[in-house]
């Protein structure tokens, strides 16, 4: 379909306030590393969950429903969270505002030869071993 690259095209993909829009983050994560080499990088500017000031996160919250019907933008995501899910490693990390501005450069885990570049891993290859 227009607009998909081939697997492992790209060296480094950027992604700036990007997370808050997607459906699922830890899909759209996995995407791009799926456009990434092993061992590229992802660099990622959004917004989201401080995770360190609780009233902020509050407000964030209170507000989330309104704001993402208006402007279709999530704000009140676990950044660091959806990174952790997608099984990305962080190289860097720095906040901003609060705590709710993430900068982070991330690196597309290099697959073992067992392994693989598929999310199913162990299992696959379990399957492939017994057939």
């Amino acid at each position: 379909p227009p607009g998909r690259v081939p697997p492992a095209t790209f060296d480094t993909v950027i992604d700036t306030f990007g997370l808050c829009s997607m459906a699922d983050p830890v899909a759209g994560l996995r995407q791009l590393a799926a456009a990434c080499a092993p061992g590229g990088r992802i660099l990622l500017l959004e917004h989201g969950r401080s995770g360190t000031w609780g009233w902020l996160d509050g407000r964030l919250d209170a507000g989330a429903a309104s704001h993402a019907a208006r402007w279709g933008c999530a704000w009140n995501r676990d950044v660091r969270g959806a990174v952790g899910a997608a099984g990305l490693e962080v190289v860097s990390a720095s906040t901003w505002h609060f705590g709710t501005t993430h900068v982070l450069e991330l690196r597309v885990p290099t697959p073992s030869p067992k392994r693989g570049r598929g999310l199913g891993g162990d299992r696959e290859i379990e399957r492939r071993e017994r057939e």
